[in-house]
């Protein structure tokens, strides 16, 4: 079934697949703590502009007294992220919202919700915000080598940020936070599992959902998880 001649390897890597990559070290190397969690509903490429944004808007920025925004991504991001650049700066709609590195910037300047953009940041009443737009019309994305570097390890960006006065404000964001390098607080994460279950349960059932789950490492099984799932 897995590494037959018909096996699910061969069907899905052909003459490259590896099984005894698949089994090396098994059951002492464990890939979990290895996993990404995506603190913005966005594509994950845009996520290093939104930090990058975030933190020059903690800086006390007025998005009033911005002339310019330059947004320097790997080259292989921009076709995603910042092409056709008529587009990205005006997305036609909360989805499309998603995979625009202006709009993502724009967004995180001037202020959003959950970790720093949610999901009410990406309906398409949102996309079609004038304040928003206008920020997003002055940010020009360009390649950057230092994140040509690291990718695709990493998706980095940085952000410079020109002011009317002539000033400008960078920031740089080389590691992805929600990662290995850069992990969300377990706060962090019961903020966004609250936030995405409230779509589907009341606030105080999701808390309460929210805190069983982070109890599992010490719980007996899975049934209270389970039977709060079923109501």
């Amino acid at each position: 079934v897995i590494e037959g001649r018909f096996g699910f390897l061969y069907a899905h890597c052909g003459e490259r697949s590896d099984a005894d990559a698949v089994v090396d070290r098994l059951g002492e190397h464990w890939e979990l703590p290895g996993i990404f969690f995506k603190p913005y509903p966005c594509n994950h490429f845009t996520h290093a502009g939104i930090d990058a944004a975030l933190e020059i808007r903690s800086r006390g920025i007025d998005p009033a007294d911005i002339e310019s925004i330059e947004l320097g991504v790997p080259s292989p991001v921009l076709r995603t992220i910042a092409q056709p650049a008529e587009a990205k700066a005006r997305p036609e709609s909360g989805y499309h919202a998603a995979f625009s590195g202006p709009y993502t910037v724009a967004a995180a300047l001037t202020g959003g919700g959950g970790l720093g953009l949610g999901h009410e940041d990406f309906t398409d009443a949102a996309a079609a915000d004038e304040e928003r737009l206008a920020l997003a019309a002055k940010v020009t994305c360009v390649a950057d080598a230092r994140a040509d570097e690291i990718f695709p390890h990493q998706f980095p960006a940085v952000l410079t940020v020109r002011l009317a006065d002539g000033t400008e404000q960078q920031a740089r964001v080389d590691v992805n936070r929600g990662g290995p390098g850069n992990p969300l607080t377990s706060e962090e994460l019961a903020t966004k599992f609250t936030f995405n279950a409230e779509a589907v349960l009341d606030p105080a059932a999701a808390q309460e959902l929210s805190r069983a789950v982070l109890a599992l490492p010490g719980a007996d099984g899975l049934g209270p998880v389970m039977e709060m799932v079923r109501r």
